[in-house]
């Protein structure tokens, strides 16, 4: 597009050299290498892309979007001053790459846990029904000819824009979302509209970043009241104690599910434990329905909820929602079974208080023996729910292993001392190397008991001092028990 014509787009202080280019890229970061491409020198937490301006423009970049200063300028490049660089780029991108995102039916989830598992719910339920669907979330990216895992939850925006554009050059016109209240803080989503969003729960995490529970509330609300289209649809747990302060956030329609709530869209009424899954009695706009799948959890029965409304929202028949079951549902890390003996082992991504507590709480539903619990806490976060996670492991299992789980920048011991600090009985060890303590908790099974991994769920990493090392929760399951479920 015309250098013009983005210009015109934007809100503008200055701009210098001006000369009108066609522009056929745009990028945020400087060691990546375009011809004719527009850089944003974001200022971020840590540092500022004007001072990689002259790096970008080496690169390859004719016309260059910034917010403070930039020390060196070359007379053959536009220069473009914005109030706001951060805010500017989803919007500068969108026009770069021909706005793919109004060109896609757009669902995004929002919530502390249980996106990830409503995400590839809602794709399973699309596929099945022969709709392809893309998705960009915690542990994949799914382009619709490209696969790959991420190192971030929801892209920044300029690669977001990629990517939808990415899927409409592959033919999708669906695509599902996990949006976090980082990416709603960071402008990630800036001018990018959904049809559906979701909302799943709220419950404490990413205090480091938010300090309060309630501006982090305040950011989830932002997929709501911010990037849901006027025609659009939100899909709410109401049983969450946040439910009001999201559905008083839009005027949309609402549609909402519920354990308690009897006059509910879905109103979940039973759920059943079976050898291979679980049923779900539930009622879909006052009809009744059995469901039946792979998936186990009860908490998962939420999630499922969920996502046969948003699909339904998204032009899915209820009978195909409710075949599309009888195929297995797999959710990378959420209540994984990794192996099935006298003793079964599942990794759950569980690192929050609330998600722990609706795991082993859901484990506790089906398990004849013991509850064997290895838990660590990520470095670098959130210290308050250290002791909390510690609390609940303790109560809710008969076994703890305290262990780590990506220290980052801080001493292991110092976070499992924190755990431990909540722990008021004597039913756990601390173990520090993860693989140990994973042992550990192996050897200790017996029949009919359950083993739980927390905390990692589908990361094939371990992350100590700036370093990640290949590390797996399920690889290392399977290379202890010598099978490979």
């Amino acid at each position: 597009m015309k250098l013009s014509r983005l210009i015109s787009e934007i809100v503008t202080l200055e701009v210098e050299n001006f000369k009108d280019t066609d522009v056929t890229h745009a990028f945020s970061d400087s060691r990546e290498k375009f011809k004719n491409s527009v850089f944003i020198a974001v200022k971020g937490l840590t540092s500022d892309g004007a001072s990689f301006a002259a790096d970008a423009v080496e690169s390859g970049a004719c016309a260059v979007i910034y917010e403070t200063e930039i020390e060196r300028k070359f007379p053959n490049v536009t220069y473009i001053k914005v109030p706001d660089s951060r805010s500017v780029q989803s919007k500068v991108a969108g026009l770069v790459y021909g706005r793919p995102a109004e060109k896609l039916r757009l669902t995004g989830i929002t919530g502390t846990n249980g996106k990830t598992s409503t995400a590839y719910i809602f794709r399973h339920i699309l596929n099945s029904a022969g709709v392809r669907c893309g998705l960009l979330g915690t542990t994949e990216y799914d382009l619709g000819k490209r696969k790959f895992v991420p190192s971030r939850t929801t892209p920044d925006a300029v690669f977001l824009q990629r990517y939808l554009k990415e899927m409409t050059d592959n033919g999708l016109r669906q695509a599902v979302m996990e949006i976090s209240s980082h990416a709603l803080s960071l402008h990630r989503v800036e001018d990018v509209m959904f049809d559906c969003a979701v909302f799943t729960n709220l419950t404490q995490d990413h205090l480091d970043f938010h300090i309060t529970m309630d501006e982090y509330a305040k950011a989830k609300t932002g997929l709501f009241s911010d990037h849901l289209k006027d025609t659009g649809s939100a899909v709410l747990n109401a049983d969450d104690d946040r439910y009001e302060m999201i559905r008083a956030s839009t005027d949309c329609e609402k549609l909402t599910y519920s354990v308690k709530k009897e006059d509910s869209e879905i109103y979940i009424k039973n759920v059943r434990y079976l050898k291979q899954g679980m049923e779900i009695d539930l009622t879909f706009f006052g009809e009744s329905y059995t469901l039946g799948t792979n998936i186990n959890g009860r908490f998962q029965s939420m999630n499922i909820s969920a996502a046969v409304l948003a699909a339904h929202k998204a032009g899915i028949p209820i009978k195909k929602i409710i075949a599309s079951f009888s195929l297995p549902v797999t959710v990378p890390g959420r209540l994984e079974k990794v192996y099935e003996g006298a003793y079964t082992v599942f990794i759950d991504y569980a690192h929050t208080p609330d998600a722990l507590q609706r795991t082993l709480q859901t484990v506790r539903e089906f398990t004849e023996g013991k509850i064997i619990t290895v838990l660590g806490c990520g470095g670098n976060r959130d210290h308050e729910k250290r002791p909390i996670m510690g609390k609940i492991a303790s109560e809710l299992s008969d076994q703890v292993v305290v262990t780590s789980d990506n220290p980052r920048y801080e001493k292991p011991d110092v976070i499992i001392g924190e755990i431990v600090e909540g722990i008021k009985g004597s039913n756990f060890v601390t173990i520090t190397d993860r693989l140990e303590a994973t042992a550990k908790a192996i050897s200790m099974a017996g029949d009919g008991d359950v083993v739980i991994i927390a905390g990692k769920g589908h990361e094939n990493y371990q992350e100590t001092d700036g370093v990640k090392y290949p590390y797996s929760d399920s690889n290392t399951v399977k290379n202890l028990t010598g099978v490979n479920y």
